[in-house]
């Protein structure tokens, strides 16, 4: 084999290695870890120091799960225009519904921050992920590390504050009542989910709308 094929074949070896190394997560579990900065109260710190999020995916079904110590919240997707939140504030069960706009309303709109992707990079959960710093343009600056390793799909990205970045969120910051809340991906698991874990009950929690709970301080 002359020099030339030599090289073709390593050529031909890289791109076959590039294109099968991004997983598709049609199925699976991403968990977080959920710190919040700016909290000065010692008994609500220590309440908040072991939250998580986890957000489980079946195809085109989708749940997120967020354990904040005194809420506990799980949204789920049931169609990409209705969203199903059972939430438990310190034992009292709470469901609400919001449309895909309501949903939207509560993330940084684009045209209010912009990004800046730079030359460092980190690996979170075993995936190389790249740095960006989002500033908003009332002077706020805030970062994320993403990865372009696990193919991107809106149903991943779901609750994503920064939909302008072109990646899955591995590790990320972002204002959150006044304090600032970082996302870290301690894992990404493709194992398969239950379908009765996306049934949504139909008993057991009050029916809400989103302006009652914010008056509870849920939202």
């Amino acid at each position: 084999m002359n020099r030339f094929k030599i090289i073709l074949s390593i050529l031909l070896l890289v791109i076959i290695q590039k294109t099968h190394g991004q997983k598709v997560l049609t199925e699976g579990t991403i968990q977080y870890k959920v710190t919040v900065s700016g909290i000065s109260d010692p008994q609500t710190q220590v309440m908040m120091q072991n939250m998580v999020m986890n957000i489980y995916i079946k195809n085109e079904k989708l749940i997120t799960e967020m354990d904040m110590g005194i809420i506990k919240t799980k949204t789920i997707m049931e169609s990409p225009n209705k969203y199903v939140t059972l939430m438990d504030l310190m034992g009292q069960k709470i469901k609400y519904t919001s449309d895909k706009k309501q949903f939207e309303d509560k993330k940084l709109k684009d045209e209010k921050y912009d990004v800046i992707v730079t030359d460092e990079t980190k690996i979170i959960a075993g995936y190389n992920c790249k740095k960006a710093i989002i500033k908003t343009k009332d002077g706020k600056s805030f970062f994320a590390y993403y990865t372009n390793e696990i193919s991107k799909e809106d149903k991943t990205n779901f609750l994503s504050p920064y939909g302008k970045i072109d990646g899955l969120l591995m590790e990320y910051s972002m204002e959150q009542k006044g304090n600032t809340m970082t996302m870290l991906c301690t894992s990404i698991e493709f194992n398969p989910i239950s379908d009765g874990f996306f049934i949504i009950p139909e008993s057991g929690y009050t029916e809400m709308s989103a302006d009652q709970i914010k008056k509870m301080g849920g939202l």
